[in-house]
């Protein structure tokens, strides 16, 4: 492979205890109470689907997303232990880093920069681009055109079959990033820890 397109939460950094901590917080301010553990998995499959399930109002949305941005919140959002290490080696050896996520601009960025990281990066899409969600190609398709890259030598990774999708869906390889056994996905590879990314050819 010679081109990497990176989901940013639950891929690159380990953001979801982070952010279930400003839903559940937005949640609690209007009078409602939740499970952490279900909350934190209904967010991991979809913003969307946990809005969905906890009725959640614009008001809240809004208070979930201000709550999100304080980056001082506990716990904070971090790099996975092997981020830095797999994203440098990679770029060392003339490879080239995309982000494609559906957070903002200006947090996605915040967490790079803060970690040492965007220097690895050649392009970015983010939620400002108004792209159409994955499982959609659009975002993809955009990244390998604007980027002139060769699909067959690009793979989208991430850490939810959505993310995979996306990336089949226009044609390039996928990879999974997941530590649950035994599971259905269209990934072509599927990996425990992301430093397991160095092995895929």
């Amino acid at each position: 492979m010679q081109n990497y397109i990176w989901d940013f939460d639950g891929m690159l950094f380990d953001s979801y205890p982070h952010i279930t901590s400003a839903f559940l917080k937005a949640l609690r301010e209007n009078g409602k109470e939740a499970d952490y553990d279900e909350a934190k998995a209904l967010l991991e499959i979809t913003y969307a689907t946990a809005y969905e399930h906890y009725n959640v109002s614009e008001e809240e949305k809004a208070a979930f997303r201000e709550y999100e941005h304080n980056y001082a919140l506990r716990p904070i959002a971090l790099p996975f232990i092997n981020t830095y290490r797999t994203l440098e080696t990679l770029f060392n050896s003339g490879k080239k880093h995309f982000l494609y996520t559906h957070r903002g601009k200006e947090s996605s960025q915040h967490y790079l920069e803060e970690h040492g990281m965007a220097k690895f990066f050649t392009g970015f899409v983010d939620s400002s681009m108004n792209f159409p969600l994955k499982p959609a190609p659009d975002a993809v398709n955009w990244i390998c055109e604007t980027y002139n890259l060769d699909k067959s030598e690009t793979i989208m990774i991430g850490d939810r079959e959505i993310d995979v999708l996306s990336g089949k869906n226009a044609g390039t390889c996928g990879c999974l990033f997941t530590k649950k056994e035994g599971i259905e996905s269209a990934a072509d590879y599927i990996v425990k820890d992301i430093i397991e990314v160095l092995k895929i050819k």
